[in-house]
C-alpha cells in the first residue's frame, strides 16, 4: 500500500513538474546566403561569416539572459557562404571576421525574415551582402566632436547668425577663437522653451559664407557595416545653401519631435573660391558623422571631419592623425 501511494506520488509530481515547465517554442530551418565583396564589388573568399539567432532564455540576475546560437561558413572563390541553421523567430545578427587591409566591419545586427512557409522561414535563402571597405588613403583631418557631454557647448546667440570655425574646432569671435565662419547656425525660438515638460518650439538653419558652399544629404546605418560609413570621397555637385531642422513639443503630454534621423549624415563644401568665370578654384571638403542634433536649451551636437587641402575630396580620415592635438576623449572621433 505504501508503495502504491509512493508510486501516486511520483506520477503526481511529474505532471505537476510538466505542467510548470513552459513549452519551448517551435523552431524551423532558415538558410541564408552572404556575399562578401570589396567597395568595387570584387568577391572575397575564404572569409569566416557568423549568424547567429535566438535560442532560449535562461533566468538569473535582474531579467536574465536571451542564450543564441551561432553557426559559421567560409566564402568561396565567388565570395559567397550559405548558411542553414533553425531559428525561433526569424531574426538574425550576421557578422564576419576582421581581414588584414581592410575597415573592421560590424555587419548586419538586425535581418528579419519574413514567415513560416512549408515549414521553413521565408524568403528561403536571400542573397546578403555585406561590403568590406579596403584601408586606401587615410589621411589627417581637422576632426572633433562638437557638444558630446561632459564637453556640451551652446549656440551663442538667438535669433542671429553665429560662425562655427572648423579648422579651428570653435565659435568665431567673439564667441570663441574662430576667424573664419565656415558653418552659420541662426536659431530661432518660436515658443521659448522654459523645461523638457513644457511645450516649446524652435528652428536651426545652417546656411554657409559663400555662394558655392553647402551641404549635402547623405544616409548610412550608424551601427552597421564598415567603420568607414560613407563613401570615401566627396561629391562635386549637389550641395544646398542651407538646411533647416526643428524641434519642438506640441502639448506637456506629447513627445518631443526632435527631427533626426539615426542614418542622417552630411558632406559639406566649405570656403569655396570662384575664378572671373565662377568656376571654383579653392575649397574645402568635408563630412558630418551622423545627424546635427539641438535642443530648446540652446545645446548642440555634431561631429565632423573636414580635409585641409584644398579641392581634395578625399574622406578617409586617420584617426591616429587628427590636426586637432591633446582633445579630451568626449571629442575624439576615433572611426574614419
Amino acid at each position: 500500500m505504501k508503495s502504491l501511494i509512493y508510486s501516486c506520488l511520483a506520477v503526481a509530481l511529474v505532471i505537476h513538474s510538466q505542467a510548470q515547465t513552459p513549452q519551448q517554442p517551435s523552431k524551423y530551418p532558415a538558410r541564408l546566403t552572404i556575399k562578401v565583396v570589396t567597395d568595387e564589388g570584387d568577391p572575397l573568399a575564404n572569409v569566416v561569416v557568423a549568424a547567429s539567432t535566438f535560442d532560449h532564455w535562461v533566468s538569473g540576475e535582474g531579467f536574465g539572459k536571451d542564450v543564441n546560437t551561432t553557426s559559421t561558413a567560409n566564402t568561396d572563390m565567388d565570395g559567397l557562404a550559405t548558411i542553414e541553421m533553425p531559428s525561433i523567430d526569424g531574426r538574425f545578427g550576421i557578422g564576419v571576421r576582421e581581414q588584414r587591409g581592410f575597415y573592421r566591419d560590424g555587419g548586419i545586427w538586425d535581418y528579419r525574415l519574413k514567415e513560416i512557409k512549408d515549414g521553413k522561414w521565408q524568403p528561403w535563402n536571400p542573397s546578403i551582402k555585406i561590403v568590406f571597405k579596403p584601408i586606401l588613403n587615410p589621411i589627417p583631418m581637422f576632426a572633433k566632436k562638437v557638444g558630446e557631454l561632459p564637453n556640451a557647448v551652446e549656440i551663442p546667440v538667438i535669433g542671429k547668425p553665429v560662425g562655427f570655425d572648423l579648422m579651428k574646432g570653435d565659435w568665431v569671435a567673439p564667441h570663441g577663437v574662430g576667424s573664419t565662419p565656415d558653418l552659420l547656425f541662426t536659431l530661432t525660438e518660436e515658443v521659448r522653451f522654459q523645461s523638457v515638460d513644457k511645450p516649446f518650439s524652435a528652428t536651426l538653419k545652417i546656411t554657409f559664407s559663400n555662394p558655392l558652399d553647402g551641404i549635402q544629404s547623405v544616409l548610412a546605418p550608424l551601427n552597421e557595416g564598415s567603420t568607414l560609413r560613407l563613401p570615401r570621397f566627396a561629391p562635386e555637385e549637389g550641395y544646398d545653401a542651407e538646411l533647416i531642422k526643428h524641434i519642438g513639443r506640441s502639448a506637456e503630454d506629447k513627445p518631443i519631435n526632435a527631427g533626426t534621423r539615426e542614418d542622417q549624415n552630411y558632406f559639406i563644401r566649405v570656403r569655396t573660391v570662384v575664378d572671373e568665370k565662377g568656376k571654383i578654384k579653392s575649397a574645402n571638403y568635408g563630412k558630418l558623422i551622423g545627424d546635427i542634433r539641438f535642443w530648446g536649451n540652446k545645446r548642440i551636437r555634431f561631429s565632423y571631419c573636414l580635409n585641409p587641402t584644398s579641392l581634395d575630396r578625399n574622406m578617409e580620415f586617420d584617426p591616429k592623425r587628427s590636426l586637432f592635438t591633446n582633445l579630451p576623449d568626449s571629442q575624439r572621433v576615433l572611426e574614419p
